[in-house]
């Protein structure tokens, strides 16, 4: 489990603000896949920012937006 700490974070807000874009992992079956991959690529970058100096909050507020809070969908309100 080991980097896959943003994992469940991603498939909610994905869920909830990103739904064509998961409609459309689904029905390519890539959908598991592709949250892991970015739950292991932000915890990645957070441990490689920390190494670095900054605090786990000040790395995730970095990384998080472009990796797993991904901006709402057009019309998702």
């Amino acid at each position: 489990m080991l980097g896959l700490q943003y994992t469940s974070l991603a498939l909610k807000h994905w869920k909830r603000w990103r739904p064509k874009m998961v409609r459309e992992m689904r029905k390519h079956g890539t959908l598991n896949e592709e949250v892991q991959r970015a739950s292991r690529d932000a915890a990645d970058q957070v441990a490689c920012l920390m190494r670095a100096g900054m605090q786990k909050h000040e790395a995730e507020e970095m990384v998080l937006p472009d990796l797993i809070l991904l901006k709402p969908e057009p019309g998702v309100e």
